[in-house]
């Protein structure tokens, strides 16, 4: 959409003549404005074609916009002639005034046919000056000038967000599901298949059941009952709950021995008495074995048989709940190792589950990144600042232009020695700092947007080096800013890496 015909006075307000001064025309810079008025309605016209927006504020200053917009209200003849006119006409807006000066006198002329007749004898003769008249343009209404500035300046703002969010909406991303179609192609169907073979026989409510009962297996087993002994072994008086019956041991030993003391009395009576409360005690049944080999070669001592029979097997029941009363303390000793193994299937299932989430979500979704990335994204950025200084720190000056057989003197050497610093006192210039501070905003945007990833005392100090880096609290040298990285890479665990990419607190515990 194009609506007025911009005059052919600008780029002319300002010239300057070799070796003169440099001249201004007032009239000429006063078109100019209006004619830059004119330019900037009309390109906000174009940048509105199709958002709805039919008029621009302040259109009742401007003849020709309004005449375009509301139809010819105040328009003079007919046919060609008023549009040839209308095509002539400076088309001044209201806060602007013709005024036309003669030899004697100079008025201001308000008939639009008059500033027609102006307007066109000033394109045609290239002047608006002949021998009798001359015209000039004045801004006549200040106020509503900068009224119309105003409101064209924030219907600019108004188009400018319009036109961003319009761009943008372009360069927006596709969706998640649209970026990984392919894993919706294959996961989809392969999901219902199994889900469809799971609960065909039994249906999706028993499949749930063996499900829950199977989870509540593995924490029960895995995770609730070892913590429960860990905690009773450690932290309580019972204690580890024995298998085996202490006091069932205690009274077979009893047992025994009165078993022994009265057989050595029936079959022993001369034995001195402390032999016999010795053998006794220490359940010493080797006379019982001897015994026993001679009276099971004649049948008719069976009752002596049976009874020796009876006490050997005593013995081996005592035998028994020793091992088992053994192997008990083996266990108790040795519980926490066993409830620690015991819990490891879990610990090694919640480690899958996790990596296994983390693929999903980081690197198949990628919704957010991880620590690592996030770690890597910084070190990236700070690496980008250490080259940028590096190769600022005292560069070699430049080489010398060669003169050509010139025999003047050359001013080079002058400007090199006027513009090498000493290193100490070399600073970046005004391109240099502003990649820098470019750089700068990165790794404030990664410590803002993951700061959930760093520890708040680490988000306070790198903030700090940052402004230290930035020359915010003071103005500091190449030299210094080098400093600056070289103390953070050497201070921030996350700053260090080993070859194979790992950051230090993975590999040394506590470092983090």
């Amino acid at each position: 959409m194009k609506i007025f015909n911009h005059s052919s006075f600008v780029g002319t307000n300002v010239s300057n003549s070799p070796g003169g001064s440099i001249v201004v025309d007032q009239e000429a810079l006063t078109m100019w404005s209006i004619d830059a008025m004119r330019v900037i309605r009309d390109q906000l016209y174009r940048a509105s074609a199709g958002s709805g927006v039919k008029e621009l504020p302040f259109v009742d200053n401007w003849p020709r916009e309004k005449r375009h917009f509301r139809g010819d209200e105040d328009g003079e003849g007919d046919g060609d002639t008023s549009d040839a006119a209308f095509s002539n006409e400076l088309d001044l807006p209201l806060w602007a005034q013709e005024i036309m000066s003669s030899s004697n006198d100079a008025e201001i002329s308000s008939d639009s046919s008059c500033r027609a007749a102006a307007a066109t004898e000033a394109i045609n003769d290239g002047t608006s000056k002949n021998n009798n008249s001359s015209s000039s343009v004045i801004i006549s209404d200040l106020h509503n000038l900068s009224n119309e500035v105003s409101a064209i300046l924030q219907s600019i703002e108004i188009h400018l967000e319009q036109q961003r969010t319009r761009r943008l909406h372009r360069l927006r991303p596709r969706s998640r599901l649209r970026r990984n179609w392919y894993l919706v192609a294959v996961g989809v169907p392969v999901s219902a298949y199994v889900i469809y073979k799971l609960t065909k026989e039994h249906g999706g409510i028993y499949l749930l059941k063996i499900l829950c009962s199977k989870m509540a297996d593995i924490y029960r087993d895995h995770v609730s009952e070892p913590i429960n002994s860990i905690y009773q072994e450690l932290f309580t008086d019972s204690g580890r709950i024995d298998v085996t019956d202490r006091k069932a041991r205690m009274d077979t030993i009893e047992s025994l021995k009165r078993m022994i003391r009265s057989w050595l009395e029936e079959y022993f009576p001369k034995m001195p008495l402390e032999e016999k409360m010795e053998r006794a005690e220490t359940m010493d049944i080797s006379l019982i074995e001897e015994r026993f080999e001679e009276s099971i070669k004649h049948i008719y001592e069976l009752n002596s048989v049976v009874r020796m029979s009876l006490i050997e097997m005593q013995f081996i029941k005592k035998e028994l709940l020793s091992a088992l009363v053994a192997m008990d303390e083996l266990m108790g000793s040795n519980e926490i190792n066993m409830r620690i193994a015991a819990m490891t299937p879990a610990v090694i299932l919640l480690m899958a589950i996790r990596r296994g989430f983390r693929l999903l979500f980081y690197a198949l979704f990628q919704v957010g990144k991880s620590k690592e990335e996030i770690y890597s994204s910084f070190r990236q950025t700070i690496l980008d600042i250490e080259r940028l200084l590096v190769m600022r720190d005292n560069p070699p000056s430049p080489p010398e232009p060669l003169d050509f057989g010139s025999t003047r003197p050359s001013n080079n050497n002058a400007e090199t020695n006027n513009t090498q610093q000493s290193p100490k006192s070399r600073t970046l210039s005004a391109e240099d700092l502003g990649m820098l501070l470019l750089h700068i905003h990165e790794c404030r945007n990664i410590l803002w947007q993951s700061r959930r990833r760093f520890r708040s005392d680490v988000l306070r100090n790198v903030a700090e080096d940052l402004a230290e880096l930035a020359g915010e609290r003071g103005p500091v040298s190449v030299s210094q800013q080098l400093q600056i990285i070289t103390r953070m890479a050497r201070t921030y665990p996350f700053m260090k890496v080993v070859s194979s990419g790992v950051p230090f607190d993975m590999i040394i515990p506590g470092s983090g």
